[in-house]
């Protein structure tokens, strides 16, 4: 056994950090899948309520088990009932109208009054499915294979209330449930089987677990008796995942299915929110149990006490009185808001009214404060503005709200707001002071922190320097003035910062955007601005490339599924959105209203951006078309490839393609008006960069704020540019 340590991201990444407790240890169920292991031994871990709640925890349950050493050994697994039927009847036997008649009544019982009337026996993967419903899921992202067929004839029988969005690749169902979380502030659900379906969902739960969005990802396994025996599409799905869950499960008993269930929805949405896996063997899942026995009435919080404890308190006054004062000190005090504050924006909002402070936010806080407020300064960090930028280097109190000073917003990191004091508030202990050394810190929910902080100031219990904020305002509001930002503008060709400034202007700003991972998700950070928090799905921690179709496929569902309709856009590059191009079929089949605009240089765009600055302009392997027929140089169309209207329309969605400045926008008008689905092939030159720019590993001194490919290397013009 090992014993446990100090948790990898904090206390279940939300909460005071402690020691373990004397003699605590958790045993690792590696076991079950260790190459070679060709008995159906298995090392479990302790109950999850007494070992820390930690980034890379596992609980195994269930299972005939005995002591043996200090640890549950399950030496042989009680086998599941020999019956497949989908009926829940306890007499696989019966036949005809009787058994339709069951398999009717059994799609309709879901709360648990209805377990009363039940028949004697359900089947796991029903247990499993109820156990969501009671969660309020209505919306699940699965495909399914053999170790996950049973999940999926169980969500069959409850078609009235979950509806499942069948996307075309494992990857995009991941990354589905996550815009679909992103937007609704729920935990999104996936689904996968054994094998290489639950190692698709890989990048899609680490890109959770960086960007803490909720997550509850299933997977179906190999039976309990071939676990460890290198079975047909089995592989090792605990240990693969736990260094990137919050928490995972490997469920041995179909009795601990509702339980587990509820503790993992718990898990996600809790504290700091992040993903956990629930990994379910095939014969569970076909397990029955009496109805009798199924426990609706969970209150997960009674299983956790551990993990209860370490969770945050609410902020002592005391430290807020602390806070507020230094601000009212502060003559140049800077708001650095982070994805921790999307949920408290109201009070966000407040605090800046009662303050004057100007804000920056992070790429994953965009829209937790509106953009188009005067004391906004937008994005910070690498592609951040200059003003926002320049007030950081310059503030004397840097208020860093719910962020973790990411590589990509601090540079270096000691000239990353080098003459101020630093207040940072996080509802992750482990986040304070891992990257950059503060002077105060709360570690508390964000809202409530802001709550408390607006009371201090409402009834004037601290009082701000009016006088210096506002000389300080008056000075970063002309840096905003003189240091605004631009783009060049062509004569006929598109600028892609022009492209989405336009897509702003006919949306109104109104609309959901997903991006995928480049220069045009960069480009949609500077100029698509956001008045409000869960209108903006991107890859931030992970830079996941293909993020951006599935993303807007799952926030499209959840609007569908509310009955809401909003326009919903993935700004995309040609690279990105090749990655995920498959979930078109899933659009298109689900009748979607997604919009698709590609902005499409032919190249991977970021990569050839550092070729040109750092690497003498060579290009190694980031061009994308076809070899002998580059249209930036023949401005031929037919040398465009691929051709992504005829690969939509392929799909059954109409698209458009756009090469010139003067057609532009009644292209983007016919995109976002037309009804259903539509892609719009945005056509751009491949010289343009990503301004302004702090190089990695740089400080604000450093920024790159003019020129583009054409410096670099010698290249025959287009037209127009």
């Amino acid at each position: 056994p090992r014993r446990v340590s100090e948790p990898r991201r904090g206390a279940s990444r939300a909460g005071e950090r402690k020691p373990p407790r004397e003699g605590e240890t958790m045993n690792s169920a590696a076991a079950a899948h260790a190459r070679g292991a060709r008995k159906t031994a298995v090392a479990t871990a302790r109950p999850l309520s007494s070992c820390p709640a930690s980034a890379s925890c596992t609980t195994l349950v269930g299972g005939g088990a005995r002591r043996r050493g200090g640890q549950h050994v399950v030496l042989h697994p009680p086998r599941a009932s020999s019956s497949y039927s989908a009926s829940s009847s306890s007499s696989p036997k019966k036949a005809g109208k009787k058994k339709k008649t069951a398999a009717k009544k059994d799609a309709v019982a879901v709360t648990p009054r209805d377990f009363e009337q039940r028949q004697k026996s359900v089947k796991g993967c029903d247990v499993l499915v109820e156990a969501l419903v009671r969660e309020g899921v209505d919306v699940v992202f699965a495909y399914p294979g053999g170790a996950s067929m049973e999940i999926h004839q169980a969500l069959t029988r409850q078609e009235g209330k979950i509806t499942n969005v069948l996307c075309r690749h494992e990857q995009g169902e991941v990354f589905a449930a996550e815009g679909y979380a992103k937007v609704t502030g729920k935990v999104g659900v996936c689904i996968a089987t054994s094998g290489p379906g639950a190692t698709n969902l890989v990048t899609g739960i680490a890109d959770a677990m960086l960007d803490s969005v909720p997550m509850v990802a299933i997977t179906g396994q190999v039976p309990r008796r071939m676990i460890g025996t290198d079975a047909f599409q089995e592989t090792p799905t605990i240990e693969i995942t736990r260094p990137i869950t919050k928490h995972n499960y490997l469920v041995m008993d179909v009795k601990d299915i509702p339980r587990v269930v509820s503790e993992a929805f718990y898990l996600a949405r809790s504290g700091r929110p992040g993903p956990v896996l629930i990994d379910i063997p095939k014969d569970v899942q076909q397990q029955m149990l009496n109805a009798s026995e199924i426990d609706v009435s969970l209150d997960p919080s009674r299983f956790l006490e551990y993990y209860n404890e370490r969770l945050p308190e609410p902020p002592r006054k005391g430290l807020l009185l602390d806070v507020a004062r230094a601000i009212a000190n502060a003559k140049k005090p800077m708001l650095y808001v982070g994805g921790g504050c999307v949920d408290a924006s109201e009070e966000l909002a407040e605090f800046v009214e009662l303050t004057g402070i100007p804000v920056a936010q992070t790429l994953m806080g965009l829209g937790s404060f509106s953009e188009m407020h005067p004391l906004s300064l937008q994005m910070l960090g690498m592609h951040g503005t200059i003003y926002a930028n320049y007030a950081i280097d310059n503030c004397d109190l840097l208020l860093a709200f719910g962020v973790r000073f990411d590589d990509r917003v601090t540079g270096k990191v000691k000239d990353f707001a080098p003459n101020a004091s630093i207040v940072h508030i996080d509802i992750d202990a482990a986040e304070i002071g891992k990257n950059k050394a503060v002077d105060y810190s709360v570690c508390a929910d964000m809202r409530e922190s802001l709550k408390g902080l607006n009371k201090l100031f409402r009834e004037k219990q601290v009082e701000m320097n009016a006088g210096a904020v506002q000389k300080w305002t008056d000075e970063v509001l002309e840096q905003k003035k003189l240091k605004a930002m631009s783009f060049p503008e062509y004569e006929d060709a598109i600028a892609p910062q022009h492209a989405i400034k336009v897509l702003e202007e006919v949306t109104e700003g109104n609309a959901v955007i997903s991006t995928g991972v480049g220069q045009h998700q960069m480009w949609a950070a500077q100029w698509y601005r956001f008045a409000e928090p869960r209108r903006w799905l991107t890859s931030g921690g992970l830079g996941s490339m293909g993020y951006g179709l599935p993303a807007a496929l799952g926030a499209a569902a959840a609007f569908k599924a509310a009955g809401e309709k909003v326009t919903v856009v993935d700004i995309d590059g040609d690279g990105s959105f090749l990655m995920n191009v498959q979930e078109l079929a899933a659009i298109k089949a689900e009748e979607l209203d997604v919009k698709v605009m590609v902005i499409n240089n032919q190249h991977l765009g970021m990569v050839v951006q550092w070729e040109d600055r750092f690497y003498k302009a060579n290009r190694a392997h980031t061009y994308l078309g076809l070899k002998d027929k580059e249209w930036h140089k023949s401005e031929e169309e037919v040398d465009i490839y691929p051709d992504f209207v005829k690969m939509s329309e392929s799909y059954g969605i109409p698209a458009r393609r756009v090469i010139h400045k003067a057609e532009l926008r009644a292209a983007i008008e016919e995109m976002v008006n037309h009804e259903g689905p539509f892609l719009l092939d945005v056509m751009v030159p491949h010289i343009e960069h990503v301004l302004p720019m702090i190089p990695g590993g740089g400080g604000f001194k450093d920024t790159i704020a003019d020129g583009d490919g054409s410096m670099f290397h010698e290249e025959r013009p287009m037209k127009g540019l």
